[in-house]
């Protein structure tokens, strides 16, 4: 790829405002912009800084309303994140990296926090710990929720001197969090409705942990070369062809297909598959990303078998094609 000399000028000065840490008087003044707090202001300002090929106001441009957005609060710098945010579908949209408390992000132990048990005994909540290998070899990693990572940033913050902040990376994979009081979530089932909070426990299917797991796939999952990429199975799985209700599919981004709730007798056809273990699991989680969530619902097999099982809703909505 070639580029300009003025390109290459533009992204070297990016990379400088990336290496600068926020002052004090910066994550004032994203804080008062965009309602953020001071420990979510650092993570969102080097994640803006760090994209290169943002938009970038000229020296023209920028001279031209420079006075009126100095008297609305903005510099030069705030400015140009605020259209970054008028380009999106919805202000929200664009934040939910730091307000997401579903969202899952994961951290390398060390400093402050040497365990799980150190980090339980300074935040009050625990977390999940994942082996792994670091720069320097074996590694153990804690995996947080987005709520879990503000607890701990707002914990570092209010340490004097304050220790090392964490470095997180967020990890966008389908959440899945079966209830097993009653049927929620549930495909085209309001579980907050009285009819809904199921007395029988059996109902309650699948529980969180149970595998094997029949899936209904639609979209590109119902591709059998797909599911064995994406899951590393040494053959080419065997879908069953099979259709659920309660939900219709949509579109987004003009070509993904998209599951929502729907009325009790909409109809929607794709292919089962049993997943055997959480991993396998996993792996479809991953694929899918927080853009689903994963649901309960009734598999009707060929054949005319009806199973209890889970398949992934789309949750973005406000990001659907308009029909």
């Amino acid at each position: 790829m070639d580029f300009s000399w003025e390109a290459l000028e533009e992204m070297a000065v990016a990379s400088c405002d990336y290496q600068a840490e926020p002052t004090s008087e910066e994550i004032e003044r994203w804080c008062n912009l965009f309602d953020i707090s001071r420990s979510e202001a650092p993570e969102i300002i080097k994640e803006f800084r760090m994209d290169l090929d943002r938009r970038r106001l000229t020296d023209d441009q920028w001279d031209t309303i420079k006075d009126d957005k100095e008297a609305e609060g903005y510099n030069r710098e705030t400015y140009e994140y605020q259209i970054q945010l008028s380009l999106t579908t919805s202000r929200t949209s664009n934040r939910p990296k730091a307000r997401d408390d579903k969202a899952l992000f994961v951290f390398k132990l060390g400093l402050p926090f040497a365990d799980i048990e150190s980090l339980q005994a300074a935040v009050g909540i625990s977390a999940t710990l994942k082996k792994g290998v670091g720069e320097e070899g074996d590694a153990d990693f804690a995996h947080v929720t987005g709520a879990t990572k503000r607890a701990i940033e707002d914990w570092v913050e209010s340490q004097s001197p304050r220790p090392p902040r964490p470095t997180f990376i967020r990890l966008s994979q389908s959440p899945k969090d079966l209830s097993d009081m009653s049927c929620h979530p549930s495909l085209g089932i309001d579980s907050s409705l009285p009819q809904h909070r199921l007395q029988d426990k059996h109902c309650h299917t699948p529980a969180q942990m149970e595998y094997p797991v029949w899936y209904l796939f639609y979209g590109t999952l119902m591709d059998p070369e797909t599911v064995q990429k994406c899951i590393s199975l040494p053959s080419t799985p065997q879908l069953v062809p099979a259709s659920t209700k309660g939900g219709i599919l949509r579109t987004w981004g003009r070509k993904y297909k998209a599951l929502v709730d729907g009325p009790a007798d909409a109809r929607v056809d794709g292919f089962a598959y049993k997943v055997e273990t959480a991993e396998h699991e996993e792996y479809l989680r991953f694929r899918e990303t927080e853009a689903y969530e994963v649901v309960r619902c009734r598999i009707i097999l060929e054949g005319g078998e009806e199973v209890r099982g889970l398949t992934f809703r789309f949750v973005k909505h406000d990001e659907l094609d308009v029909d």
